[in-house]
């Protein structure tokens, strides 16, 4: 009977979950004690000459490593108990979730399944990091196979992985022209490329938002994009040096792209020798392929990290700045948009320098959970390094639901 109520009656669910904690522990502190047993029964055994002795000490030592080969055997053991008991009742499914299983006071405890319901585990790059999903769309299942270093979802980086070598700025028109066109080269790519590729996104969701970021920033990462800002300081793809997937690796670099029809410079309408932007480029792409170029600001200005949401722009300063009042702003020093937001951080996507030197464009920032002003400063300030900040909210994009 136990094997079938374990999982619906909370005293027996307490019990089963104490055993469980009690085969962990035994599993950590049962290996020390018999190693510090055997210790002890080697050392008395050269150290002494009765003969009686020596034979209880070599049992005692028997004993001991017989007590630790069990030990280490346990794990294993429980698994092929479960598999033995396999489907037949509810007691594996149960016992091998209990430690998810959070318990209370009285009679009634969360489910494993109710938990996952609530809490969806979220990946990132460079770490990994968990809150409860306010926008729930994208998939980051799938990790990658550590050739790309951005975490982007898993349909759009299983693309760029497998395209990171297609062209470069001695190659593109050769291999443009093997497909017959720039159209027909995105098509083959799939995904958001193809489906994005001459077209404007009309969709005004959370999602259609952080899809469109993904397309730019996927091409970005694809052609191996550099970085111009207006004072002339250029950041190639890869850092300090070119790697061997920059589009430039092999020269051809010019400048910056000064336009912001992206369509038009990734197929070399304004010269393949002017794929490179600065930081506000991100936001500028993102925004004319959503129809919203001029990007009218007609939402308060959010204040507080909580308070930020989807598509928002966020500007640093190197001094604190009225959040309210744009006239005190003066001259920014970096911008980035709101890609993802989550209970306890926020996940900026930023298309400056760092995303040429690290090539990963996802920038996580804890958010206080109270809304305290320093605490957020502290956190902006961490991860980098400007001590004011201020955002703009050109759309209040809708919650996706999917």
């Amino acid at each position: 009977m136990i094997l079938d109520v374990t999982c619906t009656d909370s005293g027996i669910l307490a019990i089963s979950k104490v055993i469980k904690n009690f085969f962990y522990w035994i599993q950590i502190i049962g290996p020390i004690i018999a190693l510090v047993a055997l210790s002890i029964n080697i050392t008395k055994s050269v150290s002494t000459n009765d003969k009686s002795n020596i034979k209880k000490y070599q049992k005692n030592m028997i004993n001991s490593l017989i007590a630790m080969a069990m030990l280490f055997f346990l794990p294993y053991i429980m698994d092929i108990s479960m598999q033995l008991i396999g489907n037949k009742t509810s007691f594996t499914s149960c016992w091998n979730s209990i430690d998810n299983v959070k318990l209370k006071f009285g009679s009634s405890y969360i489910k494993p399944n109710e938990e996952k319901k609530e809490k969806t585990k979220v990946y990132t790059d460079p770490k990994s990091y968990h809150g409860k999903v306010t926008n729930g769309c994208l998939d980051f299942t799938y990790q990658g196979n550590g050739t790309v270093k951005s975490r982007f979802s898993s349909d759009t980086l299983k693309i760029v992985e497998n395209h990171l070598y297609d062209f470069n700025y001695q190659n593109f028109n050769k291999v443009i022209n093997s497909y017959g066109d720039f159209n027909k080269y995105a098509q083959s790519l799939g995904g958001v490329f193809g489906e994005y590729y001459g077209k404007t996104v009309n969709e005004r969701t959370e999602y259609a938002f952080q899809r469109t970021s993904e397309y730019i920033l996927g091409w970005m990462y694809m052609y191996g994009w550099d970085y111009m800002n207006g004072s002339g300081t250029h950041v190639k793809w890869g850092g300090s040096h070119y790697t061997n997937d920059a589009f430039y690796a092999k020269g051809g670099f010019q400048g910056e792209a000064s336009h912001e029809d992206f369509d038009k410079i990734i197929r070399g309408d304004y010269g393949l020798g002017y794929l490179s932007s600065e930081c506000g480029g991100l936001e500028n792409f993102v925004y004319y392929k959503m129809g919203m170029g001029k990007r009218n600001q007609v939402y308060p200005k959010p204040t507080k990290l909580k308070d930020l949401k989807v598509g928002d722009g966020v500007y640093f300063f190197d001094h604190r700045v009225d959040k309210t009042n744009e006239s005190n702003w003066g001259i920014g020093t970096h911008n980035v948009i709101v890609g993802e937001v989550y209970t306890d951080y926020l996940v900026l996507y930023d298309g400056g320098s760092r995303y040429q030197n690290s090539k990963n464009y996802k920038h996580i920032i804890k958010i206080s959970k109270t809304g305290n002003e320093e605490e957020d400063y502290a956190n902006l300030k961490k991860e980098y390094g400007y001590e004011g900040w201020g955002a703009r909210r050109f759309y209040n994009f809708e919650s996706s639901s999917c």
